[in-house]
């Protein structure tokens, strides 16, 4: 893992084999990173799994893709959940057909490489509301 920041603007190169999700947390919980917007994400990821918001059922259903996948985007924000550092991110991912997938992402490994930016938010703190499945965010 390759960590750089510059006024703000974070860097993080994550190695292939890392569980992409649970690595970004324990860095952003390591680092006293809470909040932020993820501005640009690139490179590939395999077990992946994606959802999709069901507001009928207030759930999510969860789709799960185990070949890679060319992470085309991920985008989203880093708030406090529960007091501790929470990234939602969505991501478009294509596979070896070109066929765009995208949702939630929930998890995923990385595969070769993902490159990922992030910009800290100084003043603005961002907060999940309490709640079950859907958490809206918040801020002070």
């Amino acid at each position: 893992m390759l960590i750089k920041e510059d006024n703000g603007l974070l860097f993080i190169r994550f190695d292939d084999g890392d569980s992409f999700v649970d690595v970004l947390h324990n860095k952003l919980h390591e680092t006293g990173i809470n909040f932020g917007v993820i501005i640009s994400g690139v490179g590939m990821l395999k077990k992946v799994t994606i959802g999709w918001f069901n507001i009928d059922t207030s759930g999510y259903e969860h789709s799960t893709y185990a070949e890679p996948h060319e992470v085309l985007s991920l985008s989203g924000n880093i708030s406090l959940k529960d007091g501790k550092p929470f990234a939602h991110i969505h991501a478009s991912l294509a596979g070896r057909d070109n066929r765009v997938i995208g949702g939630h992402l929930f998890s995923g490994t990385v595969c070769n490489t993902i490159e990922l930016f992030i910009l800290k938010s100084k003043s603005i703190e961002l907060l999940r509301k309490a709640g079950d499945t859907f958490r809206p965010l918040d801020y002070k």
